[in-house]
């Protein structure tokens, strides 16, 4: 298996944070965002929309437009959907969301270190 190979089955292989929403649900249950580890091109992304100055508003609702999926990977929100998360959105869910995101992929560096074998996931809810 090619080196590019090994590296993208990685990826698919990870645990992905699956964030409950009851507030955001329909007459099916609460709304399920998915999750995936960060990519470079999400960084890249994360980079562009953010300003210089972001608050950590504006950076909860920028990593939630980027890592917000539903089941099959597909973005939940647009870029353009950005400044209606920050406008009329509830802020302790958005608060909460950005925060589980964060959490799972940023929070613990040494658990998440090289996310290698070694390393062993933090289970999530």
């Amino acid at each position: 298996m090619s080196v590019i190979n090994r590296a993208t089955s990685h990826y698919a292989k990870q645990e992905r944070l699956i964030i409950a929403v009851p507030e955001w649900g329909d007459d099916q249950g609460p709304l399920e965002i998915h999750v995936f580890p960060m990519t470079m091109s999400e960084v890249n992304m994360m980079q562009k929309v953010a300003s210089k100055k972001a608050s950590n508003i504006e950076q909860a609702a920028n990593i939630i437009v980027v890592k917000a999926k539903d089941k099959d990977g597909k973005r939940l929100f647009s870029l353009s959907d950005r400044d209606k998360l920050m406008q009329e959105a509830d802020y302790r869910v958005v608060s909460r969301i950005a925060e589980r995101i964060e959490e799972h992929f940023f929070g613990d560096m040494e658990t998440h270190k090289g996310n290698s074998d070694a390393t062993q996931p933090v289970e999530t809810s």
